[in-house]
């Protein structure tokens, strides 16, 4: 803790009064370092160089003696932690900062069997760990985020989404953490993203929040009097399952009318093949090429130009969003909704509405905002690490 003082401080004067005064007034060298001088040589050492810009990451020491302290080292590192995202399609390592700063990021396509995933992971984590060092980056730990039910205290993945094969009752801490010599943090997606808004987003110091995520699935994470609900079964926050009608579209999970099955990506992308099968589509300045898959994104764009069946289809998908939040807000009464994803700029005016016209005159006056973290999941799976290691929330 005494270090992060000395971290946070970006001039050489901050730096001087910072370790003044956590060290030479208040608390014995001796009683820090043992030897009684480690202090005194840092401040002597400071004292002679000249620094115009902030110290973090843009010095680096000369070469010292064997029996010199090395405590200054850790001091001018960056605290970061290895944050990996596993999603449908890609396998994502990056190094992040205390700040949330993306330092490096890798990326790979997800592979589809268990060995080879696990062996990827290991594989690019020890690449990152290894680049870190280079980057005059300290790896506290790893953080891991992951679709489906994930038990955070035992580090398993228990149950996968269908996107995800053969990723059932996984061990994740116990592989990593032997192989890196690091402590290992697990979450699904969903808790990640409400933990990265905590952090560094629009949550940061707000007691109660829901974070919405709006992509190929849609999913979700509670914060509530500042601790993130994981429930009875680890089963909370499956915001995507909320049923908004008795007889819905089928839902990936087996169900019908959750707003998954009208508002995800997957389902956009199931009405807008409906309509272009039926020549119903495209509008003037739309083209989709004979091999082109058609996707969310050319719905929404018809709706854009004017088409009024994809309008329609973009509506109620809002509408379905909007109900569940509804529900959310009469169940938990959150001061904040946070929509992610890369759906959420599309639906938030819409769920705004639905709240106006739907929600209880005490529930209506909730904050929905569009979260400005690009991501989340990543940014969710550092916060893991970084606030248990330190002992501190930012």
């Amino acid at each position: 803790e005494n270090v992060l003082h000395v971290r946070d401080a970006d001039t050489q004067d901050k730096i001087l009064q910072a370790l003044q005064l956590q060290f030479g007034k208040q608390y014995p060298c001796s009683k820090i370092y043992g030897d009684g001088s480690a202090v005194p040589r840092i401040l002597k050492f400071l004292k002679s160089i000249d620094l115009q810009e902030p110290l973090q990451k843009k010095f680096c020491f000369p070469p010292v003696k064997e029996n010199i302290s090395q405590d200054i080292d850790h001091i001018l590192e960056t605290q970061s932690a290895l944050a990996v995202d596993l999603g449908g399609t890609n396998l994502r390592v990056a190094i992040v900062s205390m700040k949330g700063e993306i330092v490096k990021k890798y990326t790979q396509l997800n592979p589809k069997t268990y060995e080879d995933r696990i062996e990827l992971i290991l594989q690019m984590c020890v690449e990152a760990a290894s680049e870190a060092v280079n980057l005059n980056c300290r790896i506290l730990g790893v953080g891991i985020s992951t679709g489906g039910r994930v038990n955070p205290r035992e580090g398993v993945v228990l149950h996968s989404t269908k996107l995800i094969q053969e990723w059932n009752s996984v061990d994740l801490r116990t592989p990593i953490s032997d192989a890196l010599h690091l402590p290992v943090w697990v979450d699904n997606d969903g808790n990640c993203a409400a933990l990265a808004e905590r952090k560094f987003g629009h949550g940061k110091g707000v007691e109660n929040f829901v974070t919405l995520i709006t992509g190929t699935g849609i999913g979700g994470g509670i914060i509530h009097q500042n601790e993130l609900i994981h429930g009875s079964s680890f089963c909370a926050a499956e915001l995507g399952h909320i049923v908004v009608a008795l007889d819905g579209p089928e839902c990936l999970c087996g169900s019908h009318g959750c707003i998954e099955a009208y508002a995800s990506g997957i389902a956009l992308q199931r009405e807008a093949k409906k309509l272009h099968d039926a020549d119903l589509l495209l509008v003037g300045g739309m083209s989709v090429k004979k091999e082109e898959t058609v996707t969310a994104a050319h719905l929404i764009q018809a709706a854009k130009l004017g088409n009024p069946k994809a309008d329609n289809i973009v509506r109620t998908a809002g509408t379905a969003l909007g109900l569940g939040v509804v529900n959310i807000l009469h169940t938990i009464n959150p001061s904040l909704v946070i929509l992610s994803g890369v759906l959420a700029s599309h639906y938030v005016s819409i769920v705004k509405d639905v709240i106006r016209q739907r929600a209880l005159f005490s529930a209506q006056m909730v904050d929905v905002v569009v979260s400005d973290l690009t991501d989340p999941a990543l940014l969710g799976a550092a916060s893991m690490v970084l606030d248990y290691t330190t002992r501190r929330i930012y």
